[in-house]
């Protein structure tokens, strides 16, 4: 389309190359000739009517005609002496074909009416001739010359000489064929999309006459039991495919005229028709591959029996002790169980887009910015005008005008993207007067064609400029969601969940939620997918995270054996290849390696209730997960209401580069998710920022909305009274308060000093920080863990202000749970034996010197003491050296004294 019909809104119009509005400086010049195209089409329709009826209720005699004796003085036409004269006008020279003449006319009226632009109109009027010209011809030449009516036969004078031409020239035949082809010709020249509907629809129509021939013809030769099942099979997959393509954007229509003051289309796609074929033709494609695939030799026809299902997949070997369906009979859900779109009203958008495009540029104007709207893009939720600035005017000063502008504008907020990334202009979004919800269904249909190469697809709703947004969660790897109470992120959660369920069977992906909330994911109880029950005690949560840990390390170990990268690659590689890459031992060996391993994927509703119950344990394992599971398809999904740093930790951040944002309180928390400001000024209810991993550049959209009774018809199809857990998980316990024994193994290697640290405490008789960071020389924050892992082994008591924790167990106890032996009893404590000639030694536990009358004094030391202390008296009370000593015990003394 040409950009020489511009369209008015203050200033905004419909750009060329994108679809977009564009500024025109020339728009109320077209004022005039844009309110001429409308009084024509208002005048047009009673021209149309009154010929019409003018035409039915033709009489030949009726004057001026009066073919009839006596003739009349008045005429029957409904439309009184003037319709008489045209009926008889266009009956006289073109016969029928004068009701081409009020089809075109008709046709002209609509165009105008839906503002649709004439290119070419010479062309056009030319086309129209020629046409009503053909059909005259053929009607002279096929039909009955005793039609009462008109005088010069069924084709009018122009028909007749026209045909009488012809036929002296080309006989019948050959009359009749350059009739047809002149019709043919005008109705192209007049409207080419006729002639090109047409020719797809005759195309189509013969395409398919020969293929149930063809069906017809080998169903009869094999025995009359394939026909039926064939032309069954294929009107339920094309009334599918037709059933999918029917919940389309309202926008798709590229017969809109640019001319008017601002149009509303979607840049880039092409006509719905079009892109459903196409999409058709690739389904009914991948079909024919797969079935060739899984083809089979075909028996006798004495063989042949009925079939009930057909096979949609072939069943793969799961992992962890999971049997899929023994009748291999999932299937996925229909996308009719989900609510179709809204019908969007057009013509109240477009007011109200120029009306504010208008009100914009006014508004700079106030504060002294000269700046022009130059592109509009409308979403659900958000429309998005670009401007462009006047040379020289400072980005700084256009963004902090976010709130003035709101005010203008009389909307809650008004966002200021500067600039727009790949553009030199900047983006003011600015909420819709009437916001529209985006269902999980539309966004499904017009991803389908993108999403069929993704492992798990994901739709999460759409940008600011209508498009859907879908991505791959294999590729993210791991999401985070964050924002205040009632912004939508439950319901996020619930568009990935059903997302996946709508998209994947149980072999393919399974689940693991924790919900902290008790009420959140519980409708999901019942799911094929799942390995293990909801999880709401967050002590069975951390035993589920350093489960999924020694998981991923397992599927490390797999995956290096097998010499591949990725699960996906794991995956293809066949039972038969497997055994020869990993070269098992035994026949035990090989039966635990699996053929197929699923991807898993972790979600959890709220992480604060997690960071909270046991914070650097769950932090340690998400990290772990966060940074290698991504190659052995373990996935996370964490979303909080509590976006603060010590919920999001700076290396738990680092690690979930994808992360979506809705409403939160302040510009810290939105630094805290997106590292940027700008969730502050989300408008809630499914608002949302979008940061896409490897790039530091948000996109805004709506998120898309599953409502309860759509999951419950959903989870009504897919659910299951008896879920397929995991063995593993479901005999997983948590640790016990009190039971050192109960500790998973990745627990009880919390510390390598731990065990020695419970030694020290349990002989000292006192849990004391202190006390471990003077025995193991560690430090503060490391004994202090190790003082806390104590008490929840049941070690020690609670905490008791400055005093020392109460040492609740003895070592014989703590042998006990360690599975060893009780210690033997401890020796005898050692006593110095100090030189007689020593007047005074110094004690350990007092400043003073020691007095003494006795010719050598024993002193007791703890052998808990250091050894580098010596223990000698010299004349000055100093500690001396190379004074002689030596270590007796008790009853040795005794025997000395003997």
């Amino acid at each position: 389309m040409a950009s020489a019909n511009q369209r008015i809104a203050g200033g905004v119009a419909q750009g060329l190359a994108n679809g977009d509005y564009i500024i025109d400086p020339d728009i109320p010049q077209r004022v005039g000739a844009n309110r001429l195209r409308h009084i024509i089409a208002i005048i047009l329709v009673p021209v149309v009517f009154f010929i019409s009826m003018a035409l039915i209720s033709f009489d030949p005699a009726d004057p001026p005609a009066s073919r009839a004796f006596p003739p009349r003085v008045e005429p029957t036409n409904l439309c009184g002496h003037l319709g008489s004269t045209v009926a008889t006008l266009i009956y006289q020279s073109t016969g029928v074909a004068g009701w081409l003449g009020v089809v075109f006319l008709a046709g002209l009226a609509v165009g105008l009416f839906r503002k649709q632009r004439f290119q070419d109109l010479p062309w056009r009027t030319t086309g129209a001739v020629l046409s009503i010209i053909g059909l005259a011809t053929l009607a002279t030449l096929f039909l009955p010359r005793f039609i009462p009516r008109p005088v010069w036969g069924p084709g009018g004078l122009g028909g007749t000489l026209f045909a009488d031409l012809a036929t002296r020239y080309l006989a019948h035949t050959g009359a009749a064929i350059t009739a047809a082809t002149v019709l043919g010709l005008g109705l192209f020249l007049a409207s080419d999309q006729i002639i090109i509907k047409c020719g797809v629809w005759l195309t189509s129509l013969l395409t398919r006459l020969g293929d149930h021939s063809i069906s017809f013809i080998h169903a009869t030769l094999s025995g009359f039991g394939v026909l039926a099942k064939d032309s069954t099979e294929e009107a339920e997959d094309l009334a599918w495919w037709q059933k999918r393509r029917k919940a389309r954007d309202v926008f798709d229509e590229e017969d809109e005229d640019p001319s008017d003051d601002l149009s509303i289309r979607v840049r880039g796609r092409k006509q719905k028709d079009e892109v459903a074929a196409e999409e058709y033709e690739e389904y009914q494609e991948e079909e024919e591959e797969y079935e060739e695939e899984t083809e089979e030799v075909t028996p006798p026809v004495s063989a042949i029996v009925p079939i009930k299902n057909r096979q949609t997949r072939p069943t793969r070997q799961l992992e962890l002790d999971i049997t899929p369906d023994p009748e291999g009979n999932y299937e996925l859900p229909s996308l009719d169980l989900l609510l179709p779109p809204e019908q969007l009203e057009l013509d109240e958008q477009e007011a109200e887009v120029r009306k504010r495009a208008k009100i914009l540029e006014k508004t700079f104007a106030n504060f002294g910015f000269k700046v022009r709207v130059v592109e509009v893009e409308t979403g659900p939720v958000i429309s998005q005008y670009e401007i462009e600035l006047e040379a020289g005017l400072r980005l700084a000063k256009i963004t902090n005008l976010a709130d003035d502008l709101a005010i203008a504008l009389r909307v809650p907020s008004v966002r200021i993207v500067a600039p727009i990334p790949g553009k030199n202009s900047v983006g003011v979004e600015v909420p819709n007067t009437d916001r529209q919800m985006v269902r999980l269904r539309e966004v499904m249909e017009e991803t389908h064609a993108k999403s069929r190469n993704m492992k798990i697809p994901i739709y999460l709703g759409k940008d600011v400029g209508g498009n859907p947004m879908a991505v791959d969660l294999a590729t993210m790897p791991h999401l985070l969601i964050a924002g205040r109470t009632g912004t939508g992120k439950s319901v996020c959660l619930n568009s990935i969940i059903v997302s996946m369920l709508m998209t994947r069977r149980p072999d393919e992906v399974r689940m693991l939620m924790i919900d902290p909330k008790m009420v959140e994911l519980t409708p999901y109880k019942s799911l094929p997918h799942l390995m293990h029950p909801v999880v709401t005690d967050m002590k069975k949560a951390e035993a589920i995270l350093a489960w999924a840990v020694d998981k991923m390390e397992q599927r490390y170990t797999l995956l290096a054996r097998a010499g591949v990268r990725h699960l996906s690659q794991y995956n293809s590689l066949g039972r038969d290849e497997l055994l020869k890459r990993i070269r098992p031992e035994n026949d035990e060996e090989a039966d635990s390696i699996p053929t197929t391993m699923p991807f898993i994927v972790m979600i959890a509703d709220e992480i604060a209730d997690m960071m909270m119950t046991a914070g650097k344990e769950i932090e340690q394992y998400i990290i772990r997960l966060a940074q290698k599971s991504r190659a052995v398809g373990i996935h996370l999904i964490l979303a909080t209401q509590k976006p603060t740093v010590d919920v999001i930790t700076g290396l738990i951040k680092s690690n979930l580069p994808a992360r979506i944002a809705f409403q939160v309180a302040s510009r810290t928390d939105s630094r805290v998710v997106l590292d940027e400001c700008g969730a502050e000024r989300l408008l809630g209810n499914g608002d949302m920022l979008f940061l896409s991993p490897g790039t530091s550049l948000t996109q805004r959209g709506q998120g898309t909305f599953v409502s309860d009774d759509e999951i419950g018809r959903v989870m009504a199809t897919v659910g299951t009274n008896e879920p397929q857990y995991a063995k593993e998980l479901v005999n997983l316990q948590p640790a016990a308060t009190g039971d050192v024994s109960a500790k998973s193994p990745t627990a009880k290697d919390r510390d390598e000093l731990y065990e020695a640290a419970v030694e020290v405490v349990i002989r000292e008789g006192r849990g004391s920080v202190s006390l471990l960071q003077r025995a193991l020389g560690v430090g503060y924050g490391r004994g202090a863990r190790m003082v806390d892992y104590m008490a929840e082994d049941g070690i020690v008591g609670q905490y008791a202000g400055s005093q020392a924790r109460e040492v609740l167990m003895t070592m014989d106890e703590w042998a006990a749970a360690q599975g060893e032996e009780p210690l033997p009893p401890d020796p005898p404590p050692r006593r110095l034996k100090i030189n007689p000639h020593a007047e005074e030694t110094v004690s350990e536990d007092e400043d003073e010197p020691i007095q003494g009358d006795e010719p050598s004094i024993v002193a007791e030391v703890d052998e808990d003491e250091e050894d580098s202390e010596e223990y000698a008296a010299s004349e000055d009370g100093d500690v001396e050296e190379d004074e002689e000593y030596e270590y007796v015990y008790e009853d040795d003394e005794e025997d000395d004294e003997e």
